[in-house]
């Protein structure tokens, strides 16, 4: 069932304050840009399941943002990173409080990246079709396959959660809350342009090196984000990598530098390495 109307959404979120829990999940297109484009957002409480469509023009907001953060409502999500990443780029915070579900299993002896579709079949005795796992969920009109795809992954987290929480020791739910509420840190999704570099994997020693790829790093997530670009795109880790280690001069920097399309980038480039090589 879809549903766009603030009337229907409003009668939707009542139920949800007498639940006091909801089953939450995103469908999103990243394929071509540093944000993620929002396509779907699925919702259950413990009697229905539906479907908000924020690409349609008379997409309204204000209950979504009810329902997320009403700090009564527990948002069950599972594998929640992404999801919650896409909510606080949207409301400048972070839904709470959540309970994801692949971390829950982790403490029942899961690996750390246990599918939803296992865990239902594990939990639940319940085969989920994984058919259209990867197509663009950007496409509209959204064939029925589609749309029952999209709700069976909310539908089953309720009861999800309440069967893995049954199982969950009282030693083992004390260590899960503090992973819970690291969730709801603004950091992890807020990323700030001078921390860039420490999402990519880099070792060395000499403070020169680190210099510039603090710098490059820097620049690169500020175009990323002014262009919407993935930062790969702008330029690879592989090449700020060979910039960091060797001299300007060196012929495969030369290279690197002459095959950037950017000329801004190409410019910051070339003054953040020198500048460095004169200190």
């Amino acid at each position: 069932m879809l549903h766009y109307k603030k009337k229907t959404l409003k009668q939707f979120y009542l139920k949800c304050q007498k639940d006091k829990i909801i089953g939450l999940d995103t469908e999103f297109h990243r394929v071509n840009t540093y944000y993620p484009k929002l396509c779907l957002i699925q919702i259950s409480n413990f009697a229905e399941s539906i479907i908000i469509d924020p690409l349609e023009s008379d997409f309204d907001s204000f209950f979504l943002k009810k329902l997320l953060f009403n700090k009564k409502i527990k948002k069950v999500i599972h594998a929640s990173r992404q999801d919650l990443e896409i909510f606080f780029n949207m409301f400048g915070q972070v839904p709470k409080p959540i309970i994801d579900t692949q971390i829950c299993l982790f403490y029942l002896g899961y690996s750390n990246n246990t599918s939803y579709a296992k865990a239902c079949d594990d939990f639940l005795n319940i085969v989920i079709d994984k058919e259209n796992q990867f197509i663009d969920w950007r496409v509209r009109p959204l064939n029925k396959e589609k749309i029952r795809y999209a709700l069976n992954d909310v539908k089953y987290l309720i009861p999800l959660y309440l069967k893995i929480n049954q199982e969950l020791s009282e030693k083992n739910i004390s260590k899960l809350v503090k992973d819970l509420k690291k969730l709801s840190n603004k950091n992890l999704y807020e990323k700030k342009n001078e921390d860039a570099w420490e999402r990519l994997r880099f070792r060395t020693v000499d403070q020169n090196e680190l210099e510039v790829l603090k710098k490059i790093c820097k620049y690169r997530e500020y175009l990323a984000k002014k262009n919407n670009l993935p930062i790969q795109r702008v330029i690879t880790d592989k090449d700020v990598k060979t910039i960091c280690r060797k001299k300007s001069t060196d012929s495969l920097v030369l290279q690197i530098i002459q095959n950037i399309s950017n000329q801004e980038l190409k410019r910051e480039i070339m003054n953040i390495i020198k500048k460095n090589e004169n200190i």
